[in-house]
């Protein structure tokens, strides 16, 4: 078996269906009113922190290693520290995404950098408070975000700074970049902007201009960064691993094949063991069967489109926009469109180099 030893395990992972890397969504409560948030809430009766610690076990025992503690913003959970200081207990990979905000108190970043985490993934969304508050929706987010890098850089708090590519944001990525190295860090840049949980599609109004996102691509692929070459889509194999090696739990308990495919497989209250339903060895599980066919199908459906290696194609976006998993929607075809022009212009400069 080739491949380095992370690789190999993600292998037997994916062959064996073991949810290895599990988000929870905390709280759907947030301090922020970001524009494109993709959570839809519902009234119904949210986990309790001690149930979110029972869940660690069942999870734990299915063969979840790494946990992504994320929300709405997680740290607005009440029992967060306890469920947060749970996973590092039981030895497992404890990571946030989060906006930040609370972490400008310099006794919660001293709390969280105590946890060792493994990462901290934080939202950016412009190089200044004008663009970064147009998209939170809250006066001071700005602030409150660099006061927190500062305490972080401070701890020695490993972070990654993620910037969602929106048309309001567009043109500041080299100065979000260099702000975010001011502090120490690095910053990787999202160009897909998603319906919420829902369906609504009005979030994607904020996608970024396409010739800005061609010359984006470009400029990328110049710097070295990989990912413009088209992929083999008859070679692919575990695509996202959608309900085999990841998946997500709800604020409600319910257990989702990932955080983007809202098709409950069943509720963490009532599932005791978990590892027999997700190797759907047993008896059926009608969701896991669902969204695994359309990740094996997906690279075929792919394959029979001139520039589907270059789509950014996700089963459960072409759900919520379309109605069917392997429709190719309008956001794959033109994600394909933006790059393979991207991949023709610098193919064209490096002859014309020669």
């Amino acid at each position: 078996m080739s491949g380095t030893p992370l690789s190999r395990l993600m292998d037997q992972a994916y062959e064996s269906a073991r949810p290895v890397t599990v988000q929870l969504e905390l709280t759907y409560k947030c301090n922020l009113l970001c524009s494109f948030c993709y959570n839809a809430p519902k009234d119904k009766t949210p986990l309790t922190t001690e149930e979110w610690i029972e869940a660690l076990d069942t999870l734990q025992a299915a063969g979840a290693f790494k946990i992504i503690l994320t929300g709405g913003e997680p740290f607005m959970h009440p029992g967060f520290f306890q469920i947060a200081e749970a996973v590092r207990a039981r030895g497992l990979v404890l990571k946030a995404y989060t906006n930040a905000v609370p972490l400008a108190r310099r006794e919660v970043a001293e709390r969280w950098a105590a946890l060792s985490p493994f990462d901290t993934e934080i939202s950016i969304h412009g190089a200044d408070a004008a663009t970064h508050e147009r998209l939170t929706g809250v006066r001071g987010s700005f602030a409150k975000l660099l006061e927190a890098l500062g305490h972080m850089q401070e701890l020695g708090i490993k972070a990654t700074l993620k910037t969602p590519i929106t048309r309001l944001n567009q043109e500041q990525l080299q100065e979000i970049e260099r702000l975010v190295g001011d502090y120490g860090y690095k910053v990787t840049f999202d160009t897909n902007i998603v319906p919420t949980d829902d369906g609504d599609t009005s979030t994607l109004t904020l996608a970024a201009d396409r010739k800005f996102l061609v010359d984006f691509f470009l400029d990328q692929a110049r710097r070295g960064a990989r990912g413009l070459k088209p992929r083999p889509v008859d070679r692919m194999k575990h695509g996202c691993g959608v309900g085999r090696v990841v998946a997500a739990v709800d604020p409600y308990g319910e257990i989702f094949p990932c955080v983007a495919w809202r098709r409950s497989v069943g509720n963490i209250r009532e599932i005791d063991d978990l590892a027999t339903v997700w190797a759907d060895s047993e008896k059926k599980n009608e969701s896991l069967t669902l969204v695994r066919r359309a990740a094996d199908e997906a690279p075929k459906m792919l394959a029979q489109h001139a520039d589907g290696g270059f789509a950014a194609f996700c089963p459960a976006s072409a759900e919520k926009e379309t109605g069917h998993p392997l429709a190719y929607y309008d956001g794959a075809k033109s994600s394909a469109a933006t790059k393979m022009e991207a991949f023709r212009r610098l193919e064209d400069e490096r002859k014309n180099e020669r």
